[in-house]
């Protein structure tokens, strides 16, 4: 496949790096971008009028061409930025979080409950009395009486607050992950507080989520168990829910979490469906143009009922100009059908581009075209079910490959099974949706056979006990792999060099091949070393408790007060695996840390007592709330730093916080700052 005879994927590529640009570059005001887009258009008119009366200057407009897509992605993307948008309600600044406000907004989803909250996508209009415009997160207590819905209005009085970064080294940035969901707030409402305002309009949304919360109220009405009640929902309405954590898990291990996820695969489904059944509507006048609106409207109506997640979006729009295309017997890539849902759907949202689904949908979607034909040719299969077997290996092996990278970066996981899986699922896939689809169409009628659940559920049970199985074979199941940005970044390279190998430019092909196989494992390489060699003290924010990590290579030393192993604490994990440590020791505190250079860190408790000795503590950890005097202690121990961390009460760091800053003390609390970390010179 010849890149230069992809003139819509160069386009998407450049759209695509226009987009994440416009997230990491330029602080400048909105109207800049806009002279700059509009400077750069005039500049390639001018040069296409200029090439057309000088051939040999063509390649001039087509570079000027490519950089106003790339200018266009980026224009986009500042357009989309709450800073950029007048109304926006963070331009309130502090007043928004100073007190309780009264806001007014509409509910665009509603999204997972906690333990204490329900919580909403909410639109808002007004904050204050002003007229504003942006998405936070509500959440509502779980004393709540009432059920809320999207497209509902909602007029509340709460407090809004802003997230925070996380307190300990390679956590999850829930703030991160909110702004780049569109929500830079989350306002905490109690359900007193709460009134529900007629509709303003008409929402395909609403009317999804109002189908499918009937659909899910038959559903329940039947004899189907939870476990299968839960996907079902997920396969058919994209719903994942009520789907069980110990599930969820074992369908990641297993590698194939991608099937809960609405995707194309349900979709093309759809669309066969749908084909098949308007297909005597050819028989009538401009039947062929009705059939193809009948199709379009059920492909987005399905979209709705699923939620409009971004897989299933994605899916829809490609399908939509499949539908198109085949109903007018026009000729289409598949390519270049993917490249222009995927600038369709960043040009409404550029945000979608850093939504890990999204990202690995269509990673996949792009493998299987580009690279999946060619793996093919590899074998030529004599027999029907040796194609189907080989076609479906074929299939996985392309999509795994595109997905890797991106795995490996998000989860630091590998299921080493994920080809049996998916040659065992995939085939019986198509069965279990459509039977699906039959068991919701006759359970919205009131006519649903009880052998026809019972058979649907055993298929049901079936799979999830071979999913429980796979899962269970550990061994095979490669976790906490080391894989940092800078890996991602090498590793996606080569395997864009590999997708655009042209027969037709081989020698170019193979050199940019070589050349990024090279990057890529002395990225690794280098990447592994730097891990390895670092040595470091971290003093995590654990809350109520004490946790000191002293990191040396690969190992880590732990000290606490537990008497059990920490090596499973949450903050532990997450700091092992991306710090490449295979071991860890657990030690009891110790009063005196020597840090480096002869530095020492002294520790107070709750025991309040500490000894005058010779040296002077470089650092002073207060742990476990001790009642001291600290203008004492600093005149006793003269510390060049004061440490809070979290097992101390918040009103007792707020008044050292105070009393060092008069001394005029460095001070760090973990609560405020996030853990403490030191580095060291490596051995």
């Amino acid at each position: 496949m010849r890149f230069a005879n992809l003139p819509i994927l160069q386009i998407c590529l450049f759209f695509l790096v226009g987009t994440s640009l416009g997230f990491y570059l330029g602080n400048s005001d909105l109207s800049t971008y806009i002279f700059v887009f509009i400077g750069a258009s005039l500049l390639f008119l001018a040069s296409f009028l200029l090439a057309r009366r000088f051939p040999k200057l063509k390649l001039i407009p087509s570079l000027l061409a490519l950089f106003c897509i790339m200018n266009l992605g980026f224009l986009n993307t500042k357009i989309h930025l709450p800073k950029n948008q007048p109304q926006h309600y963070i331009h309130l600044g502090d007043s928004l979080f100073s007190k309780p406000l009264l806001f007014e907004g509409e509910i665009h989803k509603a999204l997972k409950s906690s333990k204490y909250y329900d919580k909403y996508e909410l639109t808002l209009s007004k904050v204050d009395g002003k007229s504003v415009q942006g998405k936070t997160l509500m959440q509502v207590n779980l004393d709540s009486t009432k059920t809320l819905k999207s497209n509902q209005r909602i007029l509340g009085y709460g407090q809004f607050k802003s997230f925070t970064n996380p307190k300990n080294p390679q956590q999850f940035n829930y703030k991160t992950y909110m702004s780049r969901q569109g929500m830079l707030s989350a306002v905490n409402v109690d359900h007193k507080q709460l009134e529900v305002l007629p509709s303003k309009g008409f929402s395909i949304l609403a009317i999804g989520e109002k189908m499918r919360n009937k659909i899910q109220l038959k559903l329940d009405q039947t004899q189907f168990s939870q476990a299968q009640l839960g996907i079902i929902q997920a396969l058919i309405l994209g719903q994942k829910q009520d789907i069980s954590e110990q599930t969820y898990d074992d369908f990641a291990k297993a590698g194939v979490v991608h099937i809960l996820a609405v995707s194309g695969l349900h979709v093309g489904i759809i669309l066969i469906i749908l084909q098949w059944l308007t297909y005597p509507l050819l028989f009538i006048p401009k039947g062929r143009i009705i059939r193809t609106f009948t199709v379009l409207i059920g492909i987005w109506f399905f979209a709705a009922i699923a939620g409009f997640s971004p897989s299933v979006v994605r899916a829809a729009v490609m399908f939509s100009f499949l539908t198109v295309a085949i109903n007018f017997h026009r000729k289409t890539s598949a390519i270049n059908t993917l490249a222009l849902s995927l600038i369709l759907l960043l040009s409404i949202n550029p945000f979608d581009i850093f939504q890990v689904g999204f990202q690995l949908s269509y990673m996949a979607v792009f493998a299987i075209v580009l690279l999946q034909p060619r793996l093919y040719k590899i074998y030529t299969p004599r027999f029907y079910l040796d194609r189907m077997l080989w076609g479906i290996l074929t299939v996985t092996i392309t999509a795994q490959i595109g997905v890797l990278p991106l795995s490996l970066f998000y989860f630091h996981q590998f299921p080493g099974l994920f080809m049996l899986t998916n040659l065992v699922i995939i085939p019986f896939l198509g069965v279990l949706l459509g039977g699906g689809v039959l068991i919701i169409a006759l359970s919205l009628v009131d006519f649903l056979p009880e052998f026809i659940v019972d058979t649907y559920a055993y298929l049901l049970d079936l799979l999830l006990s071979f999913i429980h199985w796979i899962a269970m074979k550990e061994d095979f199941i490669f976790t906490e792999i080391l894989f940092t940005q800078n890996m991602l970044i090498s590793s996606l390279v080569l395997l864009f060099a590999v997708l655009f190998w042209s027969k037709f430019h081989r020698k170019l092909s193979y050199a940019v091949i070589s050349v990024a196989l090279i990057v890529m494992f002395s990225v690794i390489y280098f990447e592994h070393k730097k891990v390895n060699s670092t040595v470091e003290w971290v003093i995590f924010n654990k809350y109520k408790k004490s946790l000191i990590g002293f990191k040396n290579g690969d190992h880590l030393t732990v000290f606490h007060d537990d008497s059990l192993d920490v090596s499973s604490d949450y903050a532990i994990q997450n700091y092992s695996t991306l710090k490449n440590i295979n071991t860890i020791k657990n030690e009891r505190f110790q009063n005196v840390f020597v840090l480096k250079n002869n530095e020492y860190l002294y520790i107070i408790d709750s025991l309040a007592v500490y000894e005058l000795d010779e040296f002077k503590p470089d650092y002073l950890l207060l742990k476990n709330s001790p009642k001291i005097n600290l203008d004492l202690v600093i005149s006793d121990l003269q510390p060049k730093m004061i440490i809070a961390d979290g097992s101390n009460y918040k009103t007792y760091v707020e008044r050292w916080k105070s009393t060092t800053k008069n001394a005029g003390i460095d001070f760090h609390s973990t609560w405020e700052d996030g853990a403490f970390i030191l580095k060291c010179a490596s051995d």
